[in-house]
């Protein structure tokens, strides 16, 4: 594994106390705004790039200590769980007795988004939106707002909805979602949901949501209403 340093803790300029984000909430709840849900990996940023070939490490790790696999069979428990069952946490919950919050935990050291780099760009793009930003992740909210401060984005997005959240069960799964509506309190045709992912896109717009996917190739699917090769590519159109 490739050994990165970690950088010395910052004050976080982006926070929100409590209180603020709390009035932001009231604010675009009672009016018609569309509400902005973005993916982490691989949609506000590069995680094949920046995260994944080391977290996909420490998940290995992981199943290595815990169920006593050597690295070639943890590996491929790993990618089978995760084409499986979306995530490899799920593989887990179903068919081994594992603690999830221990599980996150360990595949998410601060260590991990050490390398994403700062994004003035995305900055631009997420505040001229005409609507409030939320992040619905299959990570841990921690590691979340770790990237979001690194990418220098933080204070633009109002939560974090993350695997707790969905009861550890997440993306695609359907009760993971309406969680998530429930924590917003609006009705999925507000949301315009970003994801790589066709699997999660589609169980989006089965509820209801607009539905943007982020896709290098030419590849169309009817789990989307709209692709383009990076978030920043899209506009606001929902005509």
């Amino acid at each position: 594994m490739k050994k990165l340093s970690v950088p010395a803790p910052q004050r976080n300029r982006h926070a929100f106390s409590a209180a603020a984000r709390k009035r932001r909430l009231l604010a675009w709840r009672r009016g018609p705004l569309p509400v902005f849900l973005f993916d982490l990996d691989n949609t506000l940023y590069d995680a094949d790039r920046y995260c994944f070939p080391w977290m996909h490490e420490h998940i290995n790790a992981f199943l290595m200590e815990e169920l006593g696999l050597k690295m070639e069979a943890a590996d491929q428990l790993r990618r089978h769980y995760w084409r499986t069952y979306g995530t490899t946490l799920a593989g887990l919950m179903r068919h081994h007795t594992v603690d999830p919050r221990v599980f996150l935990k360990a595949i998410h050291p601060p260590v991990l988004s050490a390398q994403v780099p700062e994004n003035p760009e995305l900055r631009r793009w997420l505040v001229q939106l005409p609507g409030p930003v939320f992040v619905f992740t299959n990570s841990v909210a921690s590691h979340a707002w770790r990237v979001l401060e690194r990418l220098g984005v933080a204070d633009i997005v109002v939560d974090v909805f993350d695997m707790e959240t969905a009861g550890f069960q997440g993306k695609p799964q359907h009760h993971a979602y309406h969680q998530v509506l429930g924590r917003l309190k609006v009705p999925a045709w507000r949301c315009v949901f970003f994801d790589d992912t066709l699997a999660n896109l589609r169980t989006a717009r089965w509820m209801g949501m607009r539905t943007v996917h982020i896709e290098k190739n030419r590849r169309r699917s009817r789990s989307a209403h709209s692709r383009v090769p990076s978030i920043m590519g899209w506009r606001y159109d929902l005509s």
